[in-house]
């Protein structure tokens, strides 16, 4: 099967995409991925990738599309997806009868996904496409405005179109499916849930720092949605000395947060670390009373996904503290080993002091359940099976 892996972002951009398109290309398929230059999470481009060009990784080929550079703000964010949606247009066009199918790994923007639309129309390559980020629910959360008015309607309409163009999609979390019926008008276009996979790195060396007794890790993005100023005043609340919390991440809120936790003398309590990596997170995690997932709720299809960051807390092995609704609140319900808790500083506080007083053994049992859990709906291995399934499907 000759596939094109379509995504803006690839590795080393911090996005579970690369090891799927690696697996496909290891089972024997010859895989293409059409993508950016990478620097989103990166601070810049690294050298050997600055001019873009084709590169041979593991297995399979990348294709590197130079783009406008995403800096901070709207405009910066708008001008980058602009350019790798033309940049991937005018690829297509020069590549289009070149591969039997399209995989699209659709995180935000939707708008890439004409590249595939291309490939199918002119080149008959059919395209499955895997909704990870829904549009246009996700700009209007980023922008914090309701779902209407012209932005509205011209941005439903386009990505509607994109969504029409597949052949078959996938959703990363059951509530995405109403969104794209009613909103987006798919039509009689199959769609069916099927989550991310979690990242299946064995633990790293575990780096030393100053802790107590009691630690909780939040890590992954400091940003709007994700309710990262609540935990630090959470901590405010907890009368145990001998508890802290360790954020590692970055986001557009990290300089805030750490000015709150400042604010609120939390300079012991509340520490702040540079990203590491998932090796060595994954070995912080482990040695961790519990993980944080935490989402802001606001009625809309975004705050009802099922982040990857929850599937990764669950693949730690510890107990999870959800500060989160919909399907992401189920998927802790269904695994066992979390606590679920209102988005109340006193409550979450609440939910810290009582993972601190349990017993080793408690400890050990929440984070067996958290991890089999894991193990049984979240591997790479079934995930790429249904995924391979479904390409040979179309391609044949």
């Amino acid at each position: 099967m000759r596939l094109l892996f379509l995504s803006q972002y690839y590795h080393p951009e911090k996005v579970p995409g690369f090891r799927i398109a690696e697996e496909l290309a290891r089972r024997g398929h010859e895989v293409t991925v059409l993508c950016e230059v990478p620097h989103y999470g990166l601070g810049e481009v690294p050298e050997k990738f600055r001019k873009g060009g084709t590169f041979l990784e593991n297995g399979l080929r990348v294709v590197r599309l130079r783009a406008s550079l995403r800096k901070k703000g709207y405009l910066s964010l708008a001008l980058n997806y602009l350019s790798f949606y033309f940049a991937a247009l005018r690829w297509a066009r020069k590549h289009r009868s070149e591969f039997d199918v399209t995989y699209a790994w659709s995180l935000s923007p939707v708008i890439y996904l004409a590249a595939g639309r291309l490939l199918r129309k002119k080149g008959g390559a059919k395209m499955l496409v895997h909704v990870l980020d829904c549009w246009p629910a996700s700009v209007f959360s980023v922008l914090h405005r309701e779902e209407k008015g012209l932005l509205f309607s011209i941005l439903r309409k386009w990505s509607g179109r994109l969504y029409r163009s597949a052949d078959e999609i996938l959703v990363s979390s059951p509530s995405f499916i109403p969104y794209l019926q009613d909103v987006c008008r798919t039509g009689n276009i199959p769609i069916s849930y099927l989550p991310q996979p979690m990242d299946e790195a064995e633990p790293g060396l575990c780096p030393s720092f100053p802790r107590k007794k009691h630690s909780f890790l939040y890590a992954g993005n400091v940003g709007r949605l994700q309710l990262v100023p609540l935990l630090i005043k959470a901590m405010r609340e907890v009368r145990e000395d001998d508890i802290d919390l360790h954020i590692f991440g970055n986001g557009s809120l990290l300089g805030e947060c750490k000015s709150l936790a400042g604010e609120l003398g939390l300079g012991d309590k509340v520490v702040f670390h540079e990203p590491v990596p998932r090796e060595s997170l994954v070995a912080i995690a482990r040695t961790m009373d519990a993980s944080f997932v935490s989402l802001k709720g606001d009625g809309t299809v975004v705050s009802s996904t099922i982040p990857n960051k929850l599937i990764n807390s669950l693949s730690y092995g510890i107990p999870v503290i959800g500060v989160i609704g919909g399907d992401g609140a189920r998927i802790l319900r269904e695994a066992g080993g979390a606590r679920l808790v209102e988005p109340d500083e006193k409550a979450v506080a609440r939910a810290i002091e009582e993972i601190a007083a349990l017993s080793r053994e408690e400890k050990q049992r929440l984070g067996r359940l958290n991890e089999s859990y894991a193990k049984v709906h979240f591997s790479l291995d079934g995930f790429v099976d249904e995924v391979e399934r479904k390409l040979l499907y179309l391609a044949d």
